[in-house]
């Protein structure tokens, strides 16, 4: 289906990428987000703020850009979006944004819980092997000025961002990603 592009180039993003890394309350069999967040209290997952897995947003889809990865994330085909925001509407989880194509530095996390909190023994560090703990290297290191911790997670600033990877580069948890697949593997 050929469909015209606005530019700039606006594309879904998935802000997760925690899938089978993330802990379970329960192994689960779902036909649909919404199926697997009754199954029980929060759903399926430890992690209250990573994706299901269960593909509303990819059937939602009508240009076959989206698709459920082997870590059970769904994953944004960027050659097929065009950045209508169907399946940001349909997920439950409020994970799936619209961003600059160009900004390549996107931090794959949307997890709220501070990294560790030692009196509760629970945090983001406990509940996905590749959650954002809010450790605020990226934040030290960028020479833009383009990250900021907010809610104990990286939010990158499009605008200011230089796409330099240096962020990417100390991130423990291999949160932050370079789209483009230069500085760190593409996901």
């Amino acid at each position: 289906m050929a469909v015209k592009r606005r530019f700039p180039v606006r594309v879904a993003t998935v802000y997760c990428n925690g899938g089978c890394r993330a802990k379970r309350k329960m192994d689960f069999q779902a036909n649909s987000c919404a199926e697997a967040q009754e199954l029980c209290v929060g759903g399926p997952l430890e992690c209250t703020y990573g994706c299901l897995g269960c593909g509303t947003c990819a059937q939602t889809c009508r240009f076959d850009a989206i698709q459920i990865n082997l870590n059970g994330v769904a994953e944004v085909d960027e050659s097929k979006c065009i950045g209508c925001g169907a399946c940001v509407r349909k997920c439950p989880r409020d994970i799936i944004r619209i961003r600059l194509q160009g900004a390549w530095m996107v931090p794959l996390c949307s997890n709220r819980d501070k990294g560790f909190d030692p009196k509760t023994k629970s945090g983001a560090r406990t509940v996905c092997d590749v959650s954002c703990i809010g450790c605020g290297l990226c934040v030290k290191n960028c020479p833009a000025d383009a990250i900021q911790i907010v809610d104990f997670h990286a939010i990158v600033d499009e605008a200011k961002c230089l796409s330099c990877g240096a962020c990417a580069t100390v991130c423990p948890r291999h949160v932050i990603v370079d789209k483009q697949g230069i500085i760190t593997q593409a996901r």
